[in-house]
């Protein structure tokens, strides 16, 4: 059994992070780059599940001095989403290929999660989803990988990581998985099917 791991942001799903700066930001009347300042002093707690949304809010309302209720706050944080639909086809196409399993390791938060679930229902069809926040690590700590890799139960050779931040690919490659840095879908499919058909010539005879 081979499994391929995919990231979510910017390589399953669309995340443009600046409209959700920018959303923010107008829902407190600040700069984009006020609420990326908060954002980041927070962003490691909230990734990892040890702060729950109602406290980011309430850290945002105090900051900024504007009181915002979840559900105007969470539409405007979320607003950078959206489905990548061919890539989450393609990831379900592999799915449904005997002797592969498909999962999704992502660094993310509650909100983005909830999200997720409403709006990219395909992942439920994966052997293994991981988000930061419910294992509480981060990419690009080893940990993640190799939970993963226990979960599945298939070692690091038999596994392709592809994400779009560089540093994560090489915390996989590190622990023997190959890696695939996102840049394009054209690219990356051919990348994967490369992966593959190596995989099949290397397989044992049965």
């Amino acid at each position: 059994m081979d499994s391929i791991l995919f990231d979510l942001g910017n390589v399953l799903v669309h995340y443009d992070h600046r409209r959700a700066l920018t959303a923010l930001a107008g829902l407190y009347g600040v700069d984009a780059e006020e609420v990326l300042n908060l954002y980041q002093a927070i962003a490691s707690a909230f990734g990892t599940g040890r702060i729950a949304p109602e406290e980011v809010v309430h850290r945002f309302n105090e900051c900024f001095g504007v009181e915002r209720s979840l559900e105007s706050f969470t539409e405007a944080f979320c607003s950078g989403l959206a489905r990548n639909d061919a890539a989450l086809a393609y990831a379900v196409s592999l799915q449904q290929e005997d002797a592969l399993a498909i999962g999704a390791i992502s660094n993310t938060n509650a909100l983005h999660v909830a999200w997720l679930d409403a709006h990219v229902p395909e992942l439920r069809e994966f052997d293994l989803v991981m988000m930061s926040n419910e294992v509480g690590i981060h990419k690009p700590d080893p940990q993640i990988f190799e939970l993963a890799m226990e979960l599945l139960n298939i070692p690091a050779e038999q596994i392709l990581y592809i994400d779009d931040l560089a540093e994560n690919v090489e915390a996989a490659r590190r622990l023997g998985m190959a890696g695939v840095v996102h840049f394009d879908w054209i690219k990356t499919r051919r990348q994967i099917e490369t992966w593959r058909a190596e995989r099949r010539r290397n397989a044992p005879s049965q």
